[in-house]
């Protein structure tokens, strides 16, 4: 009888032990992100309590998760601010992967911009690897600048609206990212949302990454203030005065007649 019961225990022991950890890593990876919080003087949730995740259901990252029976993903660790006019997140995002044998879950860590005055193209970057050179040869969806060689060759550029698309990354933003590259963008009227794929940032290599994400907002709002000048700067059309046809006389009628 205890011979039969010492395999459930010893599952019972491992699979108690394999929480404890578990648990442990959140509550140190929870502590060490509220100080990250705190240094930067951000306010912090441990939960979703925004509710972002039914906001960014849209996105390329958002879909990835491939499970059989409903969806695990959740976000924790939210650190909110703003830049300027804009708003600003941090969080860590995970979902699960089932190939229908087995499931694992991959966490990373996001950053999330939300600003009313943006209006950007939908769009995706991320670098270009020797895969994606030698796709380039079958798949044209890549946009590429002539003036700017090396930003084409680094990164994969694609989306709705070229000409748009174009617009938005003008030189100085193309500059910014070849010398500060988030990894992977994406863009969608006014959201934007930079991550590394799969990986979980340390709270040093997080506050960085967060950082380059800010500057490159900084940039978009620069953007759209010079397109809003722009817009301030046309001068109307001349008003021409509309000449009215004369109006006729009344005929005057003579008694007799």
């Amino acid at each position: 009888m205890i011979s039969a019961l010492i395999p459930i225990l010893i599952a019972g022991a491992v699979a108690f032990t394999v929480f404890s950890i578990k648990r442990a890593r959140d509550r140190a990876r929870q502590k060490a992100m509220e100080q990250l919080a705190l240094h930067l003087g951000m306010i912090f949730s441990t939960d979703d309590s925004y509710g972002l995740l039914p906001q960014l259901k849209g996105f390329e990252l958002f879909r990835r998760e491939r499970r059989w029976l409903g969806s695990a993903g959740r976000i924790k660790n939210v650190l909110r601010s703003t830049v300027g006019d804009t708003e600003v997140f941090l969080f860590d995002y995970s979902y699960v992967v089932s190939t229908g044998k087995s499931a694992r879950r991959i966490t990373q860590t996001v950053f999330f911009a939300n600003n009313k005055n943006w209006y950007l193209p939908n769009f995706r970057l991320k670098p270009e690897n020797w895969y994606g050179k030698v796709l380039a040869a079958f798949d044209k969806s890549d946009i590429n600048f002539s003036e700017s060689p090396e930003f084409s060759n680094r990164f994969w550029l694609s989306g709705e609206f070229e000409s748009l698309i174009r617009k938005k990354f003008s030189p100085t933003v193309q500059q910014f990212l070849v010398e500060s590259p988030p990894a992977h963008l994406e863009g969608n009227n006014y959201y934007l949302l930079a991550y590394k794929p799969r990986k979980m940032l340390d709270a040093r290599e997080a506050e960085v990454f967060f950082q380059h994400c800010c500057q490159l907002v900084k940039l978009f709002q620069e953007e759209g203030k010079l397109e809003l000048l722009n817009l301030a700067e046309v001068t109307p059309a001349p008003e021409i005065p509309l000449e009215m046809p004369p109006i006729p006389a009344k005929e005057t009628r003579l008694q007799g007649d």
